[in-house]
């Protein structure tokens, strides 16, 4: 059905239809101690539900524990629509759980953007018998996450005694899968676990910009804008020497973006690497997999340069502003390693991105 609901067109239709089942029959069921998951398409949540479950959400959000579980498809597509979804779903009370982590590598390099609530593991990282080193890699970045931002993980998949072992070995404290339950009627009593389910802190959303982001913590040098090309350059070497998946984000200010630039950033997307490129002088569409964001002349980014690179576990930057009074070349550059910082600069890009 939903392959075939992709085909015409209408999955986000079909996407809410389910949400609307889903929660009508959470509520006759009576369940007030159990909380409710709801699985949704990140295109779904850049759309506008219908109007008659809009207030039918809300009530619902206020009343009862709420999940909004993000699946893993297009979740760098657009990713300014997704993080305002996120945004007004937290501020509806709604948890925020990111799914089938593992199973793609852009939802690994989305996590920290996202900061879910719950993490939940793909059954091929639960069920895989012939990739450790693949599964290492995902497991590394998720225990990361949750140890640092305080989610909880939770395993897919669980159909045997060994599944369950793994998942618990992998840090998993909930979990879901046929050795707990195949679909079907809830039944008439349900235990509560004693497992209460996480609530991270929110990222600061301000629509600032990158240098009023990173400058307050960082050390702040007058340079040249040869001196910040080898600043910026380190960071995008950081991205090409990297074997995991990641976000770079890149802004021209009023510069113009090079053939010999335009080159390179491809062959980062080429590997996997979601890279924006954001100018005054910079198409929608700069060429190959790249993704351009043309600014306004009036946008306080065409007085800054930055490059920020974010993973699963690390972020890195280099920023710089121009001002009239500054020496040398009228610059001031730094570059920040912290990677909860260089985050909350990439989501000041984030918020410029079309939706």
């Amino acid at each position: 059905m939903f392959a075939a609901a992709a085909r015409a067109g209408r999955s986000a239709e079909l996407d809410w239809l389910c949400a609307d089942v889903a929660g009508r029959r959470y509520r006759e069921a009576d369940v007030p101690g159990l909380a409710l998951f709801v699985n949704l398409n990140p295109d779904t949540l850049g759309t506008d539900p219908p109007d008659e479950l809009v207030e039918a959400y809300m009530e619902l959000t206020q009343e009862r524990e709420v999940v909004v579980e993000i699946t893993e498809q297009s979740v760098m597509r657009e990713p300014a629509r997704l993080l305002n979804a996120v945004i007004d779903a937290r501020s509806r009370s709604a948890r925020i759980a990111l799914d089938d982590i593992g199973a793609d590598p852009s939802s690994l390099a989305a996590m920290p953007l996202i900061n879910p609530d719950i993490i939940k593991l793909d059954r091929s990282v639960i069920q895989s018998r012939s990739r450790p080193w693949a599964v290492s890699q995902v497991v590394n970045a998720v225990l990361d996450e949750a140890q640092r931002r305080g989610a909880q993980i939770l395993a897919e998949g669980i159909e045997r005694r060994e599944d369950l072992d793994v998942a618990r070995a992998l840090g998993a404290t909930l979990g879901q899968g046929w050795l707990f339950g195949r679909p079907g009627p809830l039944p008439e009593r349900i235990a509560r676990s004693d497992q209460p389910l996480a609530r991270v802190r929110p990222r600061g959303h301000v629509r600032a910009t990158p240098f009023e982001v990173l400058a307050g913590d960082a050390q702040v040098h007058p340079c040249t804008s040869e001196m910040y090309a080898t600043m910026a350059g380190n960071i995008e070497m950081q991205a090409a020497q990297t074997t995991n998946p990641g976000i770079l984000a890149v802004n021209l200010g009023d510069g113009e973006l090079g053939d010999d630039a335009r080159i390179g950033y491809n062959q980062l997307a080429s590997r996997g690497i979601d890279v924006f490129i954001l100018g005054s002088r910079v198409t929608p569409q700069p060429g190959g997999r790249i993704r351009g964001v043309p600014l306004s002349a009036n946008d306080p980014l065409v007085r800054e340069r930055t490059v920020l690179f974010v993973g699963s576990r690390y972020g890195s930057g280099a920023f710089a502003h121009r001002g009239s009074t500054d020496p040398l070349d009228g610059y001031r550059a730094g570059v920040c390693y912290d990677a909860d910082k260089v985050i909350e600069a990439m989501l000041t890009l984030v918020n410029r991105l079309p939706n």
